[in-house]
């Protein structure tokens, strides 16, 4: 019988660990030890190939010390007229976003990596399409107030899972990988890794 081989995940992010969990996935949630900030400060490129960098960066700083695992790792950089929003710092900041990003369209630039023996083995990118409605001034006050903290907890400010939804009109992409995970060819790749065997 296969050796099973520990899977963990280089994320504290609820919405990911929750994803995880809802699919059955046994595993261990890790903050990756890396200054996201200074990453995006100094790099030049894309907003796909920051994505990109910061989950393998992620990856790749807790595979360091735990390369007979599996390591996920992931990351999403909104992109809205060739600049990249972080997430707020608070509800103040996400309002202001959220009357920029109305009736309008942004993507949301995500990655998904997973490292073994300290190298990257599997790449997923994908640029989910966000059109935001054109929503009343009360319906973004009653939204922020709804929502409270949980608006500083993502890079757009919203979780479609829950009443978030509300702020678009349309949607391109996968609705898993906008929450945090693109579960599905995920799971296709961790069962086809030989010794996967805690993916039932």
């Amino acid at each position: 019988m296969p050796k099973k081989i520990d899977i963990i995940l280089a994320s504290s992010s609820r919405s990911r660990r929750k994803i995880l969990s809802d699919a059955g996935v046994k595993y261990k949630s890790m903050k990756p030890p890396v200054d996201e900030e200074s990453l995006k400060n100094g790099f030049k490129g894309s907003t796909k190939k920051l994505a990109l960098m910061l989950a393998e960066r992620k990856a790749l700083s807790v595979s360091k010390k735990h390369k007979e695992s599996i390591v996920i790792g992931a990351d999403q950089v909104l992109s809205f007229k060739g600049k990249v929003y972080n997430k707020p710092k608070t509800i103040k900041e996400a309002e202001k976003n959220f009357k920029l990003f109305k009736n309008k369209t942004h993507y949301l630039d995500s990655a998904t990596v997973i490292a073994l023996n300290n190298k990257i083995i599997w790449r997923n990118e994908q640029s989910p399409k966000m059109k935001v409605r054109n929503f009343s001034d009360k319906f973004l006050k009653n939204y922020l107030k709804e929502a409270g903290k949980e608006v500083t907890f993502s890079a757009g400010g919203y979780s479609i899972e829950r009443n978030g939804i509300q702020l678009f009109s349309k949607i391109e992409g996968d609705f898993f990988t906008i929450v945090g995970l693109p579960i599905i060819p995920l799971l296709e790749k961790l069962r086809k890794i030989k010794s996967a065997a805690v993916i039932k």
